[in-house]
């Protein structure tokens, strides 16, 4: 009985899938590409910061085309919906609706009326495909102004009720009024412009980079009464949950419908963002966190005028700077960069307790845009030079992307500058290739926490949670300190045997903000894990500590090379971070999982900084940063590339 009954299933099967067939004669996704099983494109990204990204191009479409067989002269209609499939959750996976899908742009088309048995439509890759209010807004206006400054400033001071509260924070944050005016105001209008509105604001929500699939639903006039709404126009939800076409049709009441048929094209697409760095670096004033903003006038393709603010894909990164800690810097300033300064040295000053110390932090530029350089179609960031104790710093420099994704496989081409001199002595920087939020407001939060996420601030004890959070961050560190984790005791090597071993740390950490609703965090603080045949071991200094960290040793020599590729894979599951002189011959240098940390899936920017870190950030401390002098000469790095796929 079993057997004829396994035969009937399997009859029905090969008739379904002949129905299917006899309906469905031809499909091509993309006929304008020819002659290819894998169409490879990159995005348009010459609107990217505004408007977002878009396949194949601003202007064009792609044209699809499909034959079906129509003996009975039913009356068909058909719909195309394309989905990301590089990084995607599996269709059958309740966060499939996660999923990068579309349709046609226009979400109020539904299905479409089959005229003759050849059909030739278009549609285009957009961002917030399911046209999302959440991420509607306002039309992104001009940057702002001195005029924008001062008119806000006067209506703060007008506004009896906002002036007192400013004046309230400035005496609880022992910040000058003028200081803490300016904050907030940039603050207020940088809210405004993310309010909420009627433009479609697709950057909010752009399209993944990778390879995409392409499906073809042709349905019968009885058929289509009986798909649901939320099917027919992908921005309606079911119970308040958006539904993934691919799963319906291939899991769930499509895939039982009688009249239904759908065919997926073994014809891809793979698709690829490049950052223009010859576009230059912008200087945002919204982010700088101070009144006394400037921008350096002699640099090319550096600045804040408007085809900048329009084209570029990089602005300069602020390190928004920890002074509740503090730097007992020595006052010295040497040639640290090269072998003139030592590790002897450094030694024999540790020991010296007569040396002029300062209490300091570190700093970010005071002039925007200074230590940013566009230099034959690649960016350059300098730490500056110290000519004098007067003025002697510690500067941070840094870039930030502006073009926003979710996921995707981020490679850096940088020469990033040595850590270390040639008597093995650090010279205080930490190199690092990143990734950060692109958004603190709500249409940019990761996946909701039911147990909660610590509150991301500088108290590492925060036991507060909340449910809802933008932040997000994946790191790469280069530091010089000890690559075991001070409850490591068995395994930590003398101080002396790890400053002479000539290697650094590389760090690979995940801000997960302890989510709650990982089981797994709350019961593992210091573990090992596997992959590919290497053992990471992971450190989370608390069960609310806001992230985990991995750490391995690399040769300092790497710093040598004409430049090294630093690789993020974002995956909606795993996170894997690769370096290598080749993209051939990369090395896995980090590895996390969802099993045991939250991987984020809102959108990200990608970060590149050199900064000088407070020693105890990297425990069990190797080197202190106060004693450590100032450099003498600029310290250089080089981004050649970045490319997302």
């Amino acid at each position: 009985m079993k057997k004829i009954l396994l035969y009937l299933i399997v009859i029905c099967n090969m008739f379904v899938a002949c129905k299917r067939e006899n309906v469905i004669v031809s499909f091509d996704p993309m006929v304008n590409f020819p002659n290819k099983d894998i169409v490879e494109l990159d995005f348009d990204m010459t609107n990217a910061v505004f408007e977002g990204l878009v396949l194949p191009h601003n202007d064009s479409m792609f044209h699809f085309s499909f034959t079906i067989k129509n003996n009975d002269e039913k009356k068909y209609y058909y719909k195309i919906y394309y989905q990301n499939t590089s990084y995607a959750f599996d269709d059958k996976d309740s966060l499939s609706y996660e999923n990068f899908y579309g349709s046609w742009e226009n979400t109020d088309i539904e299905f479409k009326p089959i005229a003759s048995n050849t059909i030739i439509d278009s549609f285009q890759i957009v961002g917030n495909p399911r046209s999302e209010q959440k991420y509607f807004g306002k039309k992104f206006p001009r940057q702002y102004k001195d005029e924008d400054i001062e008119e806000g400033l006067l209506l703060m001071q007008n506004d009896s009720q906002w002036y007192e509260s400013v004046k309230q924070k400035a005496k609880q944050n022992n910040v000058d009024l003028k200081e803490q005016m300016y904050k907030d105001l940039l603050w207020n209008m940088e809210s405004n412009r993310n309010s909420e509105g009627d433009i479609n604001r697709r950057e909010r929500r752009n399209p993944r980079v990778g390879n995409y699939e392409f499906m073809l639903v042709i349905v019968d006039e009885q058929a289509l009464k009986q798909i649901p709404d939320y099917i027919k126009d992908i921005s309606k939800t079911n119970n308040e949950q958006f539904v993934n076409p691919f799963d319906y049709f291939k899991n769930k009441g499509g895939k039982k419908m009688n009249g239904v048929y759908y065919v997926i094209s073994p014809k891809k697409l793979k698709a690829v963002a490049k950052y223009k760095v010859e576009n230059g670096v912008y200087i945002n004033r919204a982010t700088y966190p101070s009144s006394s903003y400037r921008v350096y006038p002699n640099n090319h393709k550096v600045g804040d005028w408007d085809s900048l603010y329009r084209f570029a894909h990089f602005e300069e990164f602020y390190h928004n700077i920890n002074t509740e800690r503090n730097i007992l810097q020595v006052q010295k300033i040497a040639d640290i960069q090269s072998n003139s300064y030592t590790l002897k040295d450094y030694i024999n000053d540790a020991k010296n307790t007569n040396l002029t110390k300062k209490k300091i932090h570190p700093n970010i530029t005071e002039i925007c845009g200074k230590n940013i350089r566009c230099v034959n179609n690649t960016i350059e960031l300098i730490n500056p030079a110290s000519k004098n104790l007067q003025n002697a710093k510690k500067e941070n420099v840094g870039i930030k992307g502006r073009v926003p994704m979710t996921y995707g496989k981020y490679i850096y081409k940088i020469k990033f500058p040595n850590l270390l001199n040639k008597s093995g002595l650090w010279n205080g920087l930490t190199n690092a290739a990143w990734l950060i939020y692109y958004n603190e407001s709500s249409w940019n939060n990761r996946r909701q926490s039911k147990n909660g996420y610590v509150i991301e601030n500088y108290n590492e004890n925060e036991q507060r949670r909340i449910n809802n959070t933008h932040y997000s961050e994946i790191d790469i560190e280069m530091i010089k300190t000890s690559e075991y984790w001070p409850a490591q005791k068995n395994k930590q090597n003398n101080i002396n045997d790890i400053r002479n071993n000539g290697k650094f740390v590389l760090a690979t950490t995940n801000w997960d903000l302890a989510d709650g609703d990982n089981t797994f965090i709350k019961k593992h603080t210091l573990f090992d894990k596997k992959y590919k045949g290497k053992t990471f071991t992971y450190n989370r200094w608390s069960e609310n500590s806001r992230n985990l960290t991995s750490r391995i040793e690399v040769p300092n020599e790497i710093f040598n090379a004409p430049y090294y590729y630093y690789v993020i894979e974002w995956k909606p599951k795993e996170i894997i971070w690769y370096i290598g002189k080749d993209l051939n011959n990369l090395q896995v240098v980090g590895y996390m999982s969802d099993k045991f940390t939250s991987i984020p899936n809102n959108q990200m920017l990608p970060v590149i900084t050199q900064e000088y870190h407070y020693s105890e950030y990297w425990p069990p401390v190797i080197y202190e940063q106060g004693l450590l002098p100032y450099s003498v000469t600029d310290t250089k790095g080089i981004l050649y590339e970045l490319i997302i796929e």
